[in-house]
Protein backbone atom coordinates (compact mmCIF):
# COMPACT_ATOMS: atom_id res chain seq x y z
CA UNK A 1 0.00 0.00 0.00
CA UNK A 2 1.31 3.55 -0.40
CA UNK A 3 0.59 6.45 1.48
CA UNK A 4 0.48 9.97 -0.25
CA UNK A 5 1.11 13.83 1.97
CA UNK A 6 2.16 16.54 1.11
CA UNK A 7 4.23 19.85 1.88
CA UNK A 8 3.04 23.25 0.11
CA UNK A 9 5.89 26.02 -0.18
CA UNK A 10 3.92 28.92 -0.82
CA UNK A 11 6.71 31.34 -1.19
CA UNK A 12 8.46 29.67 -3.12
CA UNK A 13 6.16 28.54 -5.58
CA UNK A 14 6.29 24.45 -5.04
CA UNK A 15 4.38 21.52 -3.95
CA UNK A 16 6.25 18.28 -2.76
CA UNK A 17 4.29 14.90 -2.72
CA UNK A 18 5.39 12.15 -0.87
CA UNK A 19 5.12 8.66 -1.53
CA UNK A 20 5.76 5.84 1.20
CA UNK A 21 5.62 2.36 -0.04
CA UNK A 22 4.51 -0.51 2.45
CA UNK A 23 4.87 -3.81 1.78
CA UNK A 24 2.29 -4.73 5.24
CA UNK A 25 -0.07 -2.22 7.27
CA UNK A 26 2.46 -0.44 9.79
CA UNK A 27 -0.65 0.56 11.79
CA UNK A 28 0.80 -1.08 14.55
CA UNK A 29 4.08 0.44 14.58
CA UNK A 30 2.66 3.96 14.37
CA UNK A 31 0.58 3.14 17.18
CA UNK A 32 3.24 2.11 19.35
CA UNK A 33 5.23 4.98 18.35
CA UNK A 34 3.18 7.34 19.84
CA UNK A 35 2.33 5.42 22.74
CA UNK A 36 5.96 5.29 23.71
CA UNK A 37 6.01 9.41 23.48
CA UNK A 38 3.26 9.00 26.20
CA UNK A 39 0.24 10.10 23.24
CA UNK A 40 -2.66 8.88 22.84
CA UNK A 41 -3.51 6.89 18.75
CA UNK A 42 -6.82 8.50 17.93
CA UNK A 43 -6.15 11.84 19.62
CA UNK A 44 -2.47 12.53 19.26
CA UNK A 45 -0.65 12.43 15.92
CA UNK A 46 2.97 12.99 14.40
CA UNK A 47 2.81 16.52 12.32
CA UNK A 48 5.92 17.89 10.60
CA UNK A 49 4.70 21.28 11.17
CA UNK A 50 4.57 21.02 14.83
CA UNK A 51 6.55 22.36 17.09
CA UNK A 52 9.70 20.65 18.80
CA UNK A 53 10.91 22.78 21.00
CA UNK A 54 10.46 21.94 24.67
CA UNK A 55 8.02 19.72 23.48
CA UNK A 56 9.59 15.89 24.45
CA UNK A 57 7.13 14.00 23.50
CA UNK A 58 6.64 15.04 19.93
CA UNK A 59 10.45 14.55 19.37
CA UNK A 60 10.14 11.34 20.71
CA UNK A 61 7.30 10.31 18.24
CA UNK A 62 9.59 12.07 15.69
CA UNK A 63 12.26 9.59 16.19
CA UNK A 64 10.08 6.51 16.39
CA UNK A 65 8.50 7.70 13.08
CA UNK A 66 11.90 8.06 11.58
CA UNK A 67 12.66 4.73 12.50
CA UNK A 68 9.40 2.66 10.79
CA UNK A 69 9.47 5.10 7.58
CA UNK A 70 14.04 3.72 7.24
CA UNK A 71 12.97 -0.16 8.18
CA UNK A 72 9.55 0.07 6.76
CA UNK A 73 8.81 2.24 3.76
CA UNK A 74 10.60 3.06 0.33
CA UNK A 75 10.32 6.59 -0.97
CA UNK A 76 8.23 8.18 -3.88
CA UNK A 77 8.50 12.04 -4.64
CA UNK A 78 6.24 14.71 -7.12
CA UNK A 79 7.63 17.92 -7.62
CA UNK A 80 4.93 20.34 -8.46
CA UNK A 81 4.19 23.94 -8.98
CA UNK A 82 1.71 25.93 -6.58
CA UNK A 83 -0.96 26.23 -9.33
CA UNK A 84 -1.17 22.46 -9.83
CA UNK A 85 -2.99 22.82 -5.80
CA UNK A 86 -6.63 22.27 -7.22
CA UNK A 87 -6.66 19.32 -9.19
CA UNK A 88 -3.50 18.10 -7.84
CA UNK A 89 -5.17 14.80 -7.15
CA UNK A 90 -5.21 13.45 -10.54
CA UNK A 91 -1.10 14.16 -10.89
CA UNK A 92 -1.33 11.78 -7.31
CA UNK A 93 -3.13 9.37 -8.78
CA UNK A 94 -1.14 9.53 -11.96
CA UNK A 95 2.38 9.49 -10.23
CA UNK A 96 0.84 6.33 -8.19
CA UNK A 97 0.56 4.29 -11.41
CA UNK A 98 4.25 5.16 -12.00
CA UNK A 99 5.65 4.04 -9.24
CA UNK A 100 3.56 1.31 -9.43
CA UNK A 101 4.42 0.08 -12.83
CA UNK A 102 8.34 0.95 -12.80
CA UNK A 103 8.89 -0.79 -9.81
CA UNK A 104 6.86 -3.68 -10.26
CA UNK A 105 4.90 -3.39 -7.14
CA UNK A 106 2.11 -5.81 -6.39
CA UNK A 107 -1.18 -5.06 -8.14
CA UNK A 108 -3.48 -3.72 -7.40
CA UNK A 109 -2.21 -1.17 -5.15
CA UNK A 110 -4.03 0.69 -2.88
CA UNK A 111 -3.23 4.22 -2.62
CA UNK A 112 -4.17 6.14 0.75
CA UNK A 113 -4.24 10.04 -0.03
CA UNK A 114 -4.38 12.90 2.67
CA UNK A 115 -7.65 15.05 2.81
CA UNK A 116 -5.69 17.82 2.01
CA UNK A 117 -5.03 17.05 -1.70
CA UNK A 118 -8.34 17.55 -4.25
CA UNK A 119 -8.91 16.94 -7.67
CA UNK A 120 -10.63 15.18 -9.74
CA UNK A 121 -9.31 12.08 -10.95
CA UNK A 122 -9.41 11.27 -14.61
CA UNK A 123 -10.87 7.95 -15.27
CA UNK A 124 -7.80 5.30 -16.59
CA UNK A 125 -8.89 1.82 -17.66
CA UNK A 126 -6.98 -1.05 -15.87
CA UNK A 127 -5.56 1.29 -13.39
CA UNK A 128 -3.12 -0.71 -11.33
CA UNK A 129 -4.04 1.65 -8.19
CA UNK A 130 -7.03 2.03 -6.31
CA UNK A 131 -7.16 5.33 -4.95
CA UNK A 132 -8.42 6.17 -1.71
CA UNK A 133 -8.90 9.48 -0.95
CA UNK A 134 -10.14 12.43 1.75
CA UNK A 135 -7.80 10.10 4.29
CA UNK A 136 -7.86 11.36 8.19
CA UNK A 137 -4.07 10.87 9.38
CA UNK A 138 -5.52 10.06 12.90
CA UNK A 139 -6.99 7.18 11.43
CA UNK A 140 -5.37 5.84 8.20
CA UNK A 141 -1.98 6.25 10.26
CA UNK A 142 0.10 5.96 7.11
CA UNK A 143 -0.66 8.99 6.04
CA UNK A 144 1.86 10.04 9.16
CA UNK A 145 4.59 8.42 7.32
CA UNK A 146 3.90 10.54 3.98
CA UNK A 147 3.82 13.55 5.82
CA UNK A 148 7.07 12.49 6.94
CA UNK A 149 8.69 11.96 3.90
CA UNK A 150 6.79 15.27 2.08
CA UNK A 151 7.98 17.21 4.71
CA UNK A 152 11.95 16.08 4.64
CA UNK A 153 11.83 15.97 0.97
CA UNK A 154 10.20 19.58 0.57
CA UNK A 155 13.59 20.61 3.06
CA UNK A 156 16.00 19.05 0.58
CA UNK A 157 14.32 20.97 -2.44
CA UNK A 158 14.07 24.08 -0.62
CA UNK A 159 17.69 23.89 0.15
CA UNK A 160 18.42 23.72 -3.39
CA UNK A 161 16.08 26.65 -4.55
CA UNK A 162 17.14 28.99 -1.84
CA UNK A 163 21.28 27.83 -2.23
CA UNK A 164 21.23 27.34 1.26
CA UNK A 165 20.86 24.98 4.41
CA UNK A 166 20.79 25.13 8.21
CA UNK A 167 23.67 23.96 10.10
CA UNK A 168 23.26 21.53 13.08
CA UNK A 169 25.64 19.52 15.78
CA UNK A 170 26.05 16.12 14.82
CA UNK A 171 25.38 14.75 18.85
CA UNK A 172 25.27 11.19 17.63
CA UNK A 173 27.80 8.53 19.56
CA UNK A 174 29.99 7.35 17.80
CA UNK A 175 29.29 8.98 14.34
CA UNK A 176 32.60 10.11 12.41
CA UNK A 177 31.07 13.41 12.26
CA UNK A 178 30.59 13.63 16.07
CA UNK A 179 30.16 17.06 17.74
CA UNK A 180 30.59 18.59 14.17
CA UNK A 181 28.24 21.21 12.48
CA UNK A 182 26.74 19.56 9.04
CA UNK A 183 24.47 21.16 6.61
CA UNK A 184 20.81 19.51 7.75
CA UNK A 185 19.90 18.86 3.69
CA UNK A 186 22.95 16.87 3.94
CA UNK A 187 22.09 14.94 7.18
CA UNK A 188 18.37 14.21 5.81
CA UNK A 189 19.36 13.18 2.50
CA UNK A 190 21.92 11.12 4.04
CA UNK A 191 19.46 9.36 6.38
CA UNK A 192 16.76 8.77 3.39
CA UNK A 193 18.62 7.92 0.40
CA UNK A 194 18.46 4.28 0.34
CA UNK A 195 14.80 4.08 0.71
CA UNK A 196 13.70 6.08 -2.17
CA UNK A 197 12.47 3.67 -5.70
CA UNK A 198 15.89 4.06 -7.40
CA UNK A 199 17.11 1.76 -10.82
CA UNK A 200 18.40 -1.71 -10.54
CA UNK A 201 22.09 -1.86 -10.61
CA UNK A 202 24.04 -4.81 -9.95
CA UNK A 203 26.46 -3.80 -7.13
CA UNK A 204 28.74 -6.46 -8.00
CA UNK A 205 29.09 -4.92 -11.24
CA UNK A 206 29.96 -1.09 -9.77
CA UNK A 207 33.94 -0.12 -9.90
CA UNK A 208 35.49 2.67 -8.55
CA UNK A 209 33.28 5.29 -7.42
CA UNK A 210 29.89 4.96 -9.62
CA UNK A 211 27.55 4.99 -7.19
CA UNK A 212 25.26 7.10 -8.22
CA UNK A 213 21.72 5.23 -8.79
CA UNK A 214 18.83 7.07 -11.00
CA UNK A 215 15.75 8.05 -9.09
CA UNK A 216 14.40 10.19 -11.78
CA UNK A 217 11.68 8.19 -13.24
CA UNK A 218 11.45 5.34 -10.47
CA UNK A 219 10.69 7.30 -7.36
CA UNK A 220 11.01 10.98 -8.66
CA UNK A 221 8.72 12.88 -10.68
CA UNK A 222 8.42 16.28 -12.09
CA UNK A 223 5.68 18.42 -13.53
CA UNK A 224 6.02 19.83 -16.74
CA UNK A 225 4.52 22.94 -15.55
CA UNK A 226 7.38 23.85 -12.98
CA UNK A 227 8.84 26.37 -14.17
CA UNK A 228 12.77 26.43 -15.49
CA UNK A 229 14.14 27.40 -12.08
CA UNK A 230 11.88 24.78 -9.60
CA UNK A 231 12.62 22.04 -12.71
CA UNK A 232 16.19 22.83 -12.36
CA UNK A 233 16.40 22.35 -8.65
CA UNK A 234 13.90 19.32 -8.57
CA UNK A 235 16.18 17.59 -10.74
CA UNK A 236 18.99 18.64 -8.84
CA UNK A 237 17.83 17.28 -5.84
CA UNK A 238 16.27 14.10 -6.99
CA UNK A 239 17.80 12.94 -9.95
CA UNK A 240 19.92 10.73 -8.74
CA UNK A 241 21.05 9.27 -5.09
CA UNK A 242 24.47 8.43 -4.02
CA UNK A 243 24.91 4.93 -1.93
CA UNK A 244 28.65 5.00 -1.77
CA UNK A 245 30.44 6.32 1.31
CA UNK A 246 29.16 9.64 2.52
CA UNK A 247 32.19 10.39 5.64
Amino acid sequence: MIYVDESIQHELGYICVGFAYCEARPDDAIRSAIINADLVPGRDEYKSGARMVNAASRRLLREGITQIVLEKCKLGVYIAPVKERPFLLDAVAETAEKIVFRNQLPLPQDVFVDGGIHGKVQRREASPVRLISECDSKTVLGIQLADYVAYHCSYLMKCAVEGRSKMVLMEMPYHPKTDEEVELDWLMRTELRRNFFVEYRNIEEIAGDDWFFKLAGYGAYFSPELDTRLQSAARETFDSMYFGCVW
